[in-house]
């Protein structure tokens, strides 16, 4: 269910008009969505869901309570409020408490299309055609999901903050298996304006890709220089940036920004001279919410400049307690690129692989953000400059705070998905990476 933006406002002051607690926060979201899921080359299910949610924080001095709920009827909203408010007088006092801010400026939203919001079934089943036409040309197995859909986000105070957002997305995901099961090829990627989706050319990739993945050899594990596709690269440098770059675990000596001796590595160079990654919510490529954590504004943040750690995520609680600004989360994440081509990076390579995206990624050791997990739908072994054949999937232990120094070309950046990342819209590129750990071989495909 989607609310417009008057519609929004009326329903958080309504809310907050029921209040009797000292502060009280609204948030208030929702979505509509078409969809089509296909598996061995023909259509499975489609459908349009959406949902609305309401939810309601009280605060009694430091005492804090939720509630939420999806039913906006008069009874039900006094029900919810009334819910948040007894939760508050049972709950502990947070010493860590920050009140609700109160009005702030934004930036114009940007990314929501209007191409997205009137795409119909016919629209989506249309682009999944050629898809499947293809793989049944050339024997194989298609499988994947179309997504397009439009949501909003309403967050209020009663400190008099309301800030209203509007999203559009397509998702498209792609996945092709050879007969004998053997081969397996992957495409996919998000966008916010669905007439900019290629959905027959991720098709080819990912059919081409599971041809070329027949039989593949057993390589040994090791250190090997690599090549990253863009899905690869949005998954480590998501979770790098928007789980693991934070003020508070810097300064209590916990994560990777530390500083020997005490505090943050802010204003090192901490990775590669040729590494810079930012978010800016209205990025052409990648644009994102209008307004992160407690409602403060969504931002453009350099959070690595050529190689300097120029910002880390801070908390209103953490910045007021070691007198800094507060630093929101990125809602959106972009890494520059460079210009080289993947084409140019396999002639570029001795020995090598190029490695399609990966999957089931888990830390191993928060300190240094050692990640694991497992390479899937296209592993090739690259040798004298030219890809020579399949090799079966490995499980890799690397840490994309060590891999950013490690970094021997970029290409150009793009919009990009990977399911392992933190759901942001990402814009990333290819990357040719040495000493890239790869721990164990996966037998699986």
């Amino acid at each position: 269910m989607i609310l417009d933006e008057g519609d929004a406002q009326s329903l958080a002051n309504k809310i907050l008009g029921l209040s009797k607690a000292d502060s009280c926060i609204v948030t208030i979201s929702g979505d509509e969505s078409r969809h089509i899921r296909f598996a061995q080359n023909m259509a499975t299910t489609n459908g349009s869901p959406g949902d609305i949610e309401v939810s309601v924080e009280s605060h009694f001095g430091k005492h804090s309570g939720a509630a939420s709920g999806t039913d906006l009827g008069d009874d039900a909203l006094v029900a919810l409020v009334a819910a948040s408010e007894m939760t508050a007088r049972l709950a502990p006092e947070n010493p860590e408490f920050m009140p609700p801010l109160g009005p702030q400026k934004y930036v114009e939203e940007t990314g929501f299309s209007p191409a997205t919001e009137v795409v119909t079934s016919a629209m989506l089943a249309a682009a999944v055609q050629p898809v499947l036409r293809q793989a049944q040309a050339k024997n194989l197995q298609a499988s994947g999901f179309l997504e397009a859909g439009v949501s909003f986000s309403a967050f209020a105070t009663s400190k008099g903050l309301f800030v209203y957002d509007r999203e559009t997305e397509v998702l498209h995901t792609v996945t092709a298996r050879t007969p004998d099961g053997t081969g397996a090829g992957w495409a996919g990627t998000t966008h916010y304006d669905f007439s900019k989706l290629d959905a027959a050319a991720m098709g080819s990739v990912a059919i081409d890709k599971a041809v070329r993945s027949q039989k593949p050899s057993r390589l040994a594990p090791g250190k090997y220089r690599v090549i990253l596709e863009p899905s690869a690269v949005s998954d480590l440098i998501g979770i790098l940036v928007a789980e693991e770059f934070d003020q508070r675990a810097a300064d209590e000596g916990r994560n990777f920004a530390t500083k020997e001796g005490g505090g943050s590595r802010l204003g090192d160079t901490v990775f590669g001279k040729n590494v810079t990654i930012y978010s800016d919510p209205n990025d052409p490529v990648a644009p994102g919410g209008i307004y992160s954590d407690d409602g403060l504004p969504a931002q453009k943040t350099m959070w690595i400049e050529n190689g300097v750690l120029k910002n880390l995520q801070c908390s209103r609680y953490w910045a007021q307690k070691s007198k800094l600004q507060p630093v929101p989360g990125p809602t959106t994440l972009t890494m520059v690129g460079g210009t080289t081509s993947i084409a140019d990076m396999i002639k570029q390579t001795k020995r090598g692989l190029l490695i399609t995206r990966f999957w089931y990624i888990r830390e191993v050791d928060p300190q240094t953000v050692l990640l694991t997990g497992l390479t899937r739908d296209g592993v090739f072994l690259i040798e004298d400059g030219a890809i020579t054949k399949p090799v079966c999937n490995f499980r890799f232990n690397e840490s994309p705070a060590a891999m950013l120094n490690k970094v021997v070309a970029l290409g150009p950046s793009v919009r990009t998905y990977g399911e392992e990342g933190p759901g942001l819209p990402v814009a990333a590129p290819p990357l040719l990476v040495d000493e890239f750990t790869l721990s164990s071989v996966s037998d699986a495909v």
